[in-house]
Formats: C-alpha cells, sequence, structure tokens
C-alpha cells in the first residue's frame, strides 16, 4: 500500500515535471531511485531461525523489526530488542544473548548488539557489556567495548574487549583490568 501510494506520488511529480521547465527528465529518474532507499519493511513479533547445514544453530526474536532493503547494503534493526537463543549440533540450548537494540548488516553475516547486552552460557557463566558483535560466518561474538564476565559463581573479570566462540563456552578477554573474587557460602562479605 504504502509503495502504491509513493508510486503516485512520483506520477503527480511527473506531471509537475513536464508542466514546469525547472525539472528534468532526469531529476525524476533520480526520484525514483530512492523509491527503495525509502521504504522499510516492518514486522512485529518476530522469530527468526538460523541453520547451518541443516542443522539449526539458533533462534533470534525480536518485538519490533525493520529491514531497510537498500540494494547496496540492506539491513535488519531490531530497535525495541532482541533475545537469541543458540544451539549445540543436538538441539540443546548452548547460551542466550539479550541486548536493547540490534542490528543486522545482511551483506555482511554480522549482527551488532548494544544498551545493556547480557550473554548466559550453559555454565551459567555470565558476560555484560555495552556492545557485542556476532559474526555469523565466523561463528563468534567479540567486542572492543568494556566487558564483565562472571565465571561459574566464582570470580568476576573486568576487562576491555574479549573474543567467544557464539555458544560463549570458549572466551578470551583481550585486556584483563580485573578481578573479584566471588564470597563462597557461608562467609561475610
Amino acid at each position: 500500500m504504502v509503495k502504491s501510494l509513493y508510486k503516485a506520488v512520483i506520477l503527480v511529480a511527473a506531471f509537475f515535471v513536464s508542466c514546469d521547465s525547472k525539472y528534468s527528465a532526469d531529476d525524476l529518474a533520480d526520484l525514483a531511485k530512492t523509491d527503495e532507499a525509502l521504504s522499510v519493511e516492518t514486522a512485529t513479533g518476530v522469530s527468526i531461525v538460523y541453520t547451518d547445514s541443516g542443522i539449526m544453530r539458533a533462534k533470534i526474536f525480536a518485538p519490533l523489526m525493520k529491514r531497510y532493503p537498500d540494494a547496496e547494503d540492506p539491513y535488519l534493526e531490531m530497535p525495541d530488542g532482541v533475545k537469541a537463543v543458540f544451539y549445540n549440533e543436538r538441539g540443546e540450548v548452548q547460551s542466550t544473548l539479550v541486548g536493547n537494540y540490534a542490528i543486522n548488516y545482511e551483506a555482511k553475516d554480522l549482527i551488532t548488539i548494544r544498551d545493556s547486552v547480557r550473554v548466559v552460557n550453559k555454565n551459567d557463566e555470565e558476560i555484560k557489556s555495552d556492545e557485542l558483535h556476532w559474526d555469523k560466518k565466523e561463528r563468534k561474538i567479540y567486542s572492543d567495548k568494556d566487558v564483565r564476565i562472571r565465571e561459574r559463581n566464582e570470580k568476576i573479570l573486568y576487562g576491555k574487549g574479549f573474543e567467544s566462540n557464539e555458544t560463549f563456552t570458549k572466551y578470551r578477554i583481550k585486556q584483563l583490568t580485573g578481578t573479584v573474587l566471588i564470597n563462597q557460602e557461608g562467609e561475610d562479605e
């Protein structure tokens, strides 16, 4: 419906272009090219399944998704947050990821998640950061921002930047800036 309305506007513009010598047919052609750049596809309550060689690797859920189908650099935006669940070959949950904003660069197979990002793996280890990148081709998660990792209720690691497999079961902090031991049960805080 929106595209039909937009095309009607272009037709009306063509009528006025033909009546006014200030505009050329090239101006109208340039206007028509913006049709794709201005179009936005919107969906609510979205669920996406990612597979690799027929094996489900992840499910992504978003309350709102906007797709910008620009021919050169199409992308999906999830402005109201995102949740991703990662699976192993047997379909068992390996980790979950949540964030308040995400953008998926389709041509690069790269998703950037921002704002209160949290990942928890099957071992109940947790990472928090302001921004993470999920490279779907390389099947890894990484960041250059400050990170906080809670390891199996033993210690909390602070650092700048990290790399991980997409299930967050194997990871490394690029620059460790601090470690805090978590009190054992029964000890004073």
